[in-house]
């Protein structure tokens, strides 16, 4: 019998790097399925890293699993629109919907989107075409995505409530309808229909790489006058600002925002190197993002790091200090003005919207758009400081061939130096 796989799992490889979310997903839909009755052993469903073996043409095997599958699940991102493969994978399998629909004029909901992580701009109109949120699935849902639901409460009735609903869409199309297949499947000649939002290319832009720096409290003890325990973490890397005080954390969120920028990162906590440790960042064109717990920010472990950065210039350096509106101990006006005595100097530009590099107070729904433009600006601002790094010396080069007549410089249209793209690629689950 030829292979018809109960459904396919397209996501970003960029999104489950050094996690294992998108696997846990994949075990708990298998498991949900036959709960709900589906039979799937004989017609296994495809994730990538367990039906693609070493030597095998990856790109050959994804087309003929999505040529055959009944029904695709697509794990929605920023680098899911942002990913070449994944685009590719959308548009083959959606072509299969759209050919049946032409054939029976029956409309099969067997492309199905789910909100993975949420984007910051508006959904791609050729996903949001689908449907990929109902009533039932929760606003926690929607402000999460599945991947936050995922990592705060596994077994939470959030996460169970998505889970059963994508089950019972998938069991429903692949028991119910039969799309027609793509034989051959070639992937090369797919074209993502997410247009304009693919990157364009290596070269393009260099993605930039952010060091995150964490001053935060923890759970014993907790900060000086601090009463509330659920906000902290055995770490500073588990502090949770906004209410309420689950995860996912500010350093995930946080990681997240600057992965839609194009960039890498890296976490750490405040310590007493900090302003060598930012200095040497530059030196490395590398920006830098504090994220500060006002209450921690009272105490010696971190006063004095953070006033002596204060009292320096780090004009690649990006402070932001969250607060919830709901969270009565926070709204202490001696808190605040504890926390100007830190920041002297640069209290005088907080929230500044024509210089949005010192941020206080940031509630949570407007974490995600603060801190991008606090990544833009610093990025923008490190490309103008930047300093090319001299290769050791060697020998003299030879003298350059004089030219007979002036060389024109080029023209506007045909200048080398405009850019073409916004950054590197993402990748597939195919690649």
């Amino acid at each position: 019998m030829e292979r018809e796989p109960y459904f396919f799992l397209s996501y970003a490889r960029r999104d489950d790097r050094g996690s294992a979310f998108v696997g846990r997903f994949y075990d708990d839909l298998v498991e949900e399925l036959a709960r709900l009755g589906a039979d799937v052993s004989g017609q296994q469903p495809f994730l990538d890293v367990e039906r693609i073996g070493l030597g095998m043409d990856w790109e050959s095997t994804l087309g003929s699993e999505i040529g055959h599958c009944r029904a695709m699940v697509a794990l929605c991102s920023p680098a899911y629109v942002n990913s070449l493969y994944c685009g590719k994978e959308w548009a083959a399998f959606e072509s299969r919907v759209l050919k049946y629909r032409e054939q029976t004029d029956i409309e099969v909901p067997a492309l199905i989107p789910i909100l993975w992580v949420p984007l910051h701009q508006a959904m791609p109109p050729e996903i949001s075409r689908y449907q990929y949120f109902e009533p039932a699935m929760g606003q926690e849902y929607l402000e999460q995505g599945l991947m936050g639901l995922l990592r705060s409460a596994p077994g939470g009735r959030a996460y169970r409530a998505v889970l059963e609903l994508v089950a019972k869409r998938v069991q429903h199309v692949a028991d119910l309808f039969r799309l027609p297949r793509a034989q051959g499947l070639d992937l090369g000649t797919v074209r993502s229909p997410f247009e304009g939002r693919e990157p364009a290319g290596p070269g393009s832009r260099t993605t930039g790489h952010v060091r995150v720096f964490i001053a935060a409290g923890v759970t014993d003890p907790l900060p000086e006058g601090r009463q509330r325990r659920e906000y902290y973490g055995p770490s500073p890397l588990d502090w949770t600002p906004y209410h309420p005080p689950v995860h996912p954390t500010v350093a995930y969120r946080a990681q997240r925002v600057i992965i839609d920028e194009g960039c890498t990162s890296t976490l750490e906590v405040v310590d007493g190197g900090l302003g060598e440790k930012l200095e040497e960042a530059m030196y490395n064109n590398q920006t830098s993002v504090l994220l500060v717990d006002a209450w921690a920010a009272r105490e010696g472990r971190y006063r004095t790091a953070l006033s002596d950065y204060d009292r320096e210039n780090h004009p690649v350096t990006g402070v932001l200090v969250p607060c919830h509106e709901t969270d009565e101990e926070s709204g202490d006006e001696k808190l605040w003005a504890d926390l100007q005595q830190v920041f002297r100097r640069n209290w005088m530009r907080r929230n500044d919207p024509y210089d949005p590099l010192f941020q206080v107070q940031v509630e949570r729904q407007r974490f995600e758009d603060r801190l991008a433009r606090m990544v833009v600006v610093a990025q923008n601002r490190l490309m103008e400081k930047a300093v090319p790094r001299r290769l050791p010396a060697g020998p003299s080069a030879p003298p350059m061939p004089g030219l007979s007549v002036p060389y024109p410089p080029p023209s506007r249209a045909d200048d080398p130096t405009e850019p073409e793209g916004p950054f590197a690629p993402a990748e597939g689950s195919g690649q």
